[in-house]
């Protein structure tokens, strides 16, 4: 998401009228800061709802918001267990090689 963030405010500060630029991101500039939000294009709605009030003028940003994380935790936990070696045919395989067992369970292989 960072990324994003960075290359699309980039991207609209050097073209603002581009239309891949601004369905990547439309930035608006916070008025006596160097900072600027998002305000439309995906940057707008994989950032956070602000405020209950943001939830309540734009349900469609915080569903989208909360699926995309969702997803995205979903994901990464797959991705973490198969890397880690903690799936549950790594840890079998950890126990049959330990020869180990369990009482009343009977190995079929």
């Amino acid at each position: 998401v960072s990324n994003l963030y960075f290359f699309s405010q980039i991207l609209y500060k050097r073209f603002p009228t581009n239309l891949f630029v601004n369905l990547l991101g439309v930035w608006q500039s916070i008025e006596g800061s160097s900072q600027s939000i998002p305000v439309g294009g995906l940057a707008y709605y994989v950032s956070p709802p602000t405020s209950l009030m943001d939830i309540v003028s734009d349900p469609f940003h915080a569903v989208f918001y909360l699926t995309f994380i969702l997803t995205a935790c979903a994901l990464f936990s797959k991705t973490w267990i198969e890397v880690s070696g903690s799936s549950a045919k790594d840890v079998a395989k950890q126990i049959r090689e330990q020869q180990l067992t369990l009482p009343g369970h009977r190995d079929s292989n």
